[in-house]
């Protein structure tokens, strides 16, 4: 596996890779590493020649200060990196690249996106999800030159709003969105269910299972009811709701009733860890 931290040299190796004729894929990813990441990985594998998995430490980046950034950076070397490197080459990644958030954003420049439903610029503008979300995303297209990017359906909005910026700047990336792994009680994979206590895990299981219970309703009252619902059998597995949107699965129009396919997202807060969380419903006779 080849390991760059260099933006000159990764547009270096990505040119020289188009021009050799090969395909690549992107894993864009936060770091902390999981099951969740390297099922995207091996779908990349199936499609692509070179598979190149980018750690990007953009939320904590923007969220902090630069002071508390460096710390968090320095620890994450001391004591991350090394297992990073492992899974990666475990999972048979080509390339890890390991770019600096000051050289990544050197260059960015503003954008807008055109069109974004409501509550997906909301979305957006929650910390730590912020504009700079894009303004990264952006740049690694530009740098690494993919000819796919895989991403999961539990990200649904960043999947979203990735797929609205390919189209806006008129990029051939195809994007492939995979189901949500999840581990084996059922909690959506993520890098934060590891700062859970176990009392706090068991309950943030909830919101899958209320989500599970939903989807098989024959039926479905009106949306104010379905988020009345959730909101409940959250609330009382001690978690505290912070969005329930229930939207049209395609554009992600939040629907006034569930008239045609949808998807329910959630955010919910557990003890002082946020987690989101989504499924795909169908009313009854609709295919």
């Amino acid at each position: 596996m080849k390991i760059i931290e260099s933006i000159d040299e990764m547009q270096e190796y990505s040119q020289q890779l188009k021009n050799d004729g090969k395909t690549i894929g992107l894993i864009d990813t936060e770091g902390n590493l999981h099951n969740g990441h390297m099922s995207l990985v091996k779908i990349a594998k199936d499609n692509v020649d070179v598979v190149i998995l980018g750690i990007c430490h953009t939320l904590y980046y923007f969220e902090h200060s630069t002071e508390k950034y460096e710390i968090h950076l320095k620890l994450y070397k001391q004591d991350f990196i090394e297992k990073e490197i492992k899974i990666c080459e475990l999972n048979n990644v080509d390339v890890l690249f390991l770019p600096s958030m000051d050289d990544l954003y050197t260059n960015s420049s503003t954008i807008s996106l055109d069109s974004l439903p409501l509550n997906v610029q909301n979305f957006l503008q929650t910390p730590p999800i912020n504009i700079k979300f894009i303004l990264g995303a952006k740049e690694l297209y530009n740098i690494i030159l993919p000819d796919i990017t895989v991403l999961g359906q539990k990200d649904v909005y960043q999947t979203f709003i990735l797929k609205s910026l390919i189209k806006q700047l008129n990029l051939s990336i195809k994007v492939i969105m995979i189901p949500t792994i999840r581990d084996s009680d059922g909690l959506a994979s993520s890098s934060r269910n590891r700062y859970l206590s176990d009392s706090e895990r068991q309950d943030a299981t909830s919101i899958y299972q209320t989500l599970h219970e939903v989807s098989r309703w024959s039926t479905y009252p009106s949306i104010a009811k379905i988020k009345e619902h959730i909101t409940n059998r959250i609330n009382q597995a001690n978690g505290d709701i912070s969005y329930i949107d229930i939207c049209c699965s395609e554009t992600l129009k939040e629907l006034d009733s569930i008239d045609r396919e949808a998807v329910i997202v959630v955010a919910a807060k557990f003890g002082e860890i946020d987690l989101t969380d989504n499924i795909i419903i169908k009313p009854r006779g609709i295919k």
